[in-house]
């Protein structure tokens, strides 16, 4: 766990990096262009064009260190990806390293080490240079960051189906005990039930009016939050009445039908209800 939350926290600083350069990068850029086309415009009005071709200027502008922050970006990124996310390192990389099988750099080909070299479009585009740059370094981010989110996930999964195990092995210990005390195999199935209930109802933020609310109350709750329907919660209610005769020294004893109800119910709301 103390390796995911590293790794994760090292994707979070990378994406927030990055997004920042992003933001410098194209921020700076489209000030560069619109003062080019400002000057080619007074330029035209003054009939002072020498009718010469000029290579676009914002190509040549760009700040050294954009490319040195990014090539620092870029290789500390390349090795996350391809050792978390295989199935997306290619495409990572795709969006740096240019299409060996391409003839012609078009505004839609062209990638960051393009514009890392100095190389211009070799055919007309609309589309500037800088601008393609930034889309390439953009996807970048979004793959990195839909990857950060997708260990997180996992992790949460990995966590759920490892106390899920726990639950399920307390439950088959319960069910060996019935023939020992109902009351014991009660007790034990209820707490695991309980637990449950409480992590659901965290889960889905419900707002409970206790701390401690008894298990008929939090059944209620995740009733009205449409997390159990119907069925589920009239299972529950019954279920929180066998257990709560299961904790009485006294009174109406459990039977071992109705403790082996409680043990199924609550395994089938485990592996059911999410």
């Amino acid at each position: 766990m103390d390796s995911l939350v590293t790794v994760s926290k090292q994707l979070e600083i990378l994406y927030e990096r990055g997004a920042a350069l992003s933001l410098e990068f194209g921020t700076e850029q489209a000030a560069l262009q619109k003062q080019e086309a400002e000057q080619e415009r007074e330029k035209e009005e003054q009939g002072e064009s020498d009718g010469k071709e000029e290579a676009p200027e914002v190509q040549g502008s760009k700040p050294v260190e954009f490319e040195l922050r990014y090539q620092f970006w870029y290789s500390i990124s390349l090795p996350l990806m391809k050792r978390l996310a295989p199935d997306r390192y290619a495409e990572f990389q795709a969006h740096y390293l240019p299409d060996p099988k391409r003839d012609v750099i078009h505004g839609y080909n062209y990638v960051i080490q393009d514009w890392i070299r100095l190389q211009p479009p070799e055919e007309e585009t609309s589309v500037a240079p800088w601008a393609a740059t930034l889309r390439c370094f953009m996807n970048q981010l979004c793959i990195l960051k839909s990857v950060k989110d997708r260990l997180e996930w996992q992790a949460l999964v990995t966590e759920d189906q490892s106390e899920r195990c726990l639950q399920l092995e307390e439950l088959e210990t319960a069910r060996e005990l019935i023939n020992v005390s109902e009351r014991a195999a009660g007790a034990l199935t209820g707490t695991v039930l309980e637990a449950y209930l409480r992590k659901l109802a965290a889960k889905h933020q419900l707002g409970l009016r206790k701390q401690r609310p008894p298990l008929c109350e939090l059944a209620d709750a995740l009733k009205e939050a449409k997390v159990l329907d119907i069925p589920a919660w009239s299972q529950t209610t019954w279920l929180a009445e066998i257990y709560a005769r299961c904790l009485k020294a006294e009174g109406e004893v459990p039977t071992k039908l109705q403790v082996r109800d409680l043990i199924d119910g609550t395994r089938w709301l485990i592996t059911n209800v999410f």
